[in-house]
């Protein structure tokens, strides 16, 4: 396979005809608007890799020949994905897309065939804003996973912050819990993560990555904590717009009940006098 070419048509039909034949699995990922994600796609290291990204009847990214192949990209992916070339050999052709919009939301299909063998996984992408809270408040970061994963052996939950390019692990539960955090908890059934007196250097990006020896699924939730005055300055502003939309509904009511008053004052001296 090495030295030829691969038209696209071929690649098509390698990755239907891997619908019946090799592994097939399924994960789901939440993504943040604006954000990176990565789309995992596990496969047996072997050679000859074709890696092919899809979403539906979108060509999303596609390696062969020892590298990327992207005549036939869509247009809206353009120059927003990459694959870990360093990693393709060991079994990784996990996929990251960069800046992401509300529009990546869906199923999204990956296919990897090597001499040995040929894999395919559906990932589910997920799109969600931001979480913001005020300081010295608490927080619950959920992560998502799977049913089947609850009873799973050698199961492990990692939280790790990412903020600035600096990453740090803040919990993790393989059986028991972990972590040097004294504001930190793992909730044990829901693996989601509580975070008390919240401070603004806990904003950043918060990932969560469950595991099995088969499994993975990633979830990233982006956490913005603001200043306490920034919140009162928000309470503040909002009764201020209240009160002058209320003053204001007053004033119309008011003169409204003036004028009908002095209308009808008006009215009835007119009649009077008309009588006279």
């Amino acid at each position: 396979m090495r030295g030829q070419k691969i038209p696209s048509l071929l690649l098509h039909l390698l990755s239907i005809c891997a619908t019946f034949w090799g592994s097939r699995e399924q994960e789901t990922v939440t993504g943040l608007f604006s954000k990176d994600v990565i789309l995992p796609c596990p496969f047996s290291p072997g050679n000859d890799e074709v890696i092919y990204w899809k979403k539906e009847n979108k060509n999303v990214h596609s390696y062969y020949e020892q590298k990327d192949q992207l005549e036939g990209q869509d247009p809206d992916y353009r120059n927003r994905t990459h694959l870990f070339h360093q990693n393709i050999g060991h079994g990784n052709a996990s996929l990251k897309l960069s800046n992401v919009a509300l529009t990546d939301e869906g199923l999204y299909h990956c296919y990897v065939g090597t001499e040995k063998a040929k894999t395919e996984v559906d990932v589910v992408l997920q799109v969600q804003d931001q979480l913001s809270k005020a300081e010295g408040s608490s927080t619950t970061i959920s992560c998502e996973y799977s049913n089947n994963t609850l009873h799973a052996e050698d199961l492990t939950v990692v939280w790790k912050l990412n903020k600035n390019a600096a990453i740090s692990v803040l919990a993790s539960f393989n059986g028991t819990f972990h972590t040097d955090q004294p504001r930190v908890q793992i909730n044990q059934k829901s693996f989601s993560l509580s975070i008390s007196d919240l401070n603004v250097d806990d904003s950043g990006d918060y990932v969560c990555n469950i595991s099995t020896p088969h499994y993975t699924r990633l979830s990233v939730t982006v956490l913005q904590v603001e200043h306490a005055g920034n919140t009162s300055a928000v309470i503040v502003t909002v009764i201020v717009i209240i009160t002058i939309i209320t003053v204001t509904a007053m004033i119309y009511y008011l003169r409204k009940k003036v004028c009908t008053i002095t209308s009808g004052f008006i009215f009835e001296n007119i009649k009077l006098k008309s009588r006279s």
